[in-house]
């Protein structure tokens, strides 16, 4: 796991997270959410497929399942916080690309605008540009009678 895949969590969430972690701490059968509410106090930290996790368990959220409404509560603020924080991160990807697919520059993952980039295909090719097999035995003695011309003028 790298280093940039950990998003740091605010300090008032954990805080929140802490205080409903106190509640049940005695509790001989902790509610649904209460391991992954350890793990990111103890953490302090969340992976980005994390909050994604807990993104789609919004968006999926059953109110008439009590699992999800124990879950929902330990995990309240740490749900809108993921919620938020991947909305952010879609709109810098968007922006990211958007900026990348504007531009003409000729690096990255865009291949179409190319520009400083000329082939002219219709052209003989030289004898640089082509593969070890297509090379015609005739034009490489020409080449190397000419190389050993030089040669002897030298």
């Amino acid at each position: 796991m790298e280093s940039q895949d950990l998003i740091r969590i605010p300090t008032s969430i954990l805080d929140e997270l802490k205080k409903h972690l106190e509640k049940f701490i005695l509790d001989d059968k902790k509610p649904a959410g209460y391991d992954e509410a350890l793990r990111y106090v103890a953490l302090q930290r969340a992976t980005t497929s994390q909050l994604a996790k807990l993104n789609s368990f919004a968006n999926h959220f059953e109110s008439t399942s009590p699992e999800h409404i124990e879950k929902h509560k330990i995990l309240d603020k740490m749900v809108t916080f993921a919620k938020n924080w991947v909305a952010q991160d879609k709109r810098k990807k968007e922006l990211s690309n958007k900026v990348r697919n504007d531009s003409d520059h000729p690096t990255g993952a865009n291949t179409k605008n190319q520009t400083g980039r000329k082939v002219d295909r219709l052209t003989k090719p030289s004898m640089a540009s082509l593969k070890p097999a297509e090379v015609n035995e005739g034009e490489v003695q020409i080449y190397c009678a000419r190389i050993i011309e030089i040669i002897n003028k030298i």
